[in-house]
């Protein structure tokens, strides 16, 4: 996994944990958080979030460059965040006391080796448009944020 690498200089403010900032990721996408803006307000309302950040506040234009900058290792996190999750849940052996069960095993409730490939390969492509929203998202923001003209009659009129 290859990171671009912030806040070389001696100077200025030292860079976000890129730790941090995956994490803050994973949360949106547990979430269903997908604007920059409301990630970044996250961290600094939410308290889970402060804690997972270690208390730092980045702004959403950090949390854009980030994603932007470093796209590829998000999506290899997202997977393997997602393996994780799927390897937790355990499929040992379950016995039961006697009790009566209706047994169900339609076509939606079982898996084969085929149809976990297609599940795979559509969690696959559910993460990159995933990714693909979060930079519209990001998009639709910066042309939202920037006013045409900003006259007196304008400001009065938002005031």
């Amino acid at each position: 996994m290859q990171l671009q690498q912030y806040g070389t200089n001696k100077e200025g403010r030292p860079c976000y944990d890129p730790r941090g900032m995956y994490k803050l990721y994973i949360y949106g996408n547990r979430k269903g958080i997908r604007s920059s803006r409301k990630l970044a307000e996250s961290c600094k309302v939410n308290l889970e979030v402060k804690w997972m950040m270690c208390g730092a506040e980045p702004d959403f234009r950090t949390v854009s460059d980030f994603r932007k900058d470093n796209i590829d290792s998000l999506k290899e996190i997202f997977h393997e965040f997602n393996r994780r999750i799927s390897s937790a849940v355990e499929w040992g052996f379950c016995s039961v006391d006697g009790s009566k069960f209706q047994a169900d095993n339609s076509k939606d409730n079982n898996f084969t080796k085929n149809k976990l490939d297609d599940r795979i390969k559509w969690l696959n492509a559910h993460t990159d448009e995933y990714l693909w929203i979060l930079k519209e998202m990001d998009e639709q923001e910066e042309l939202e944020e920037v006013p045409d003209k900003l006259t007196r009659e304008v400001i009065e009129g938002k005031l």
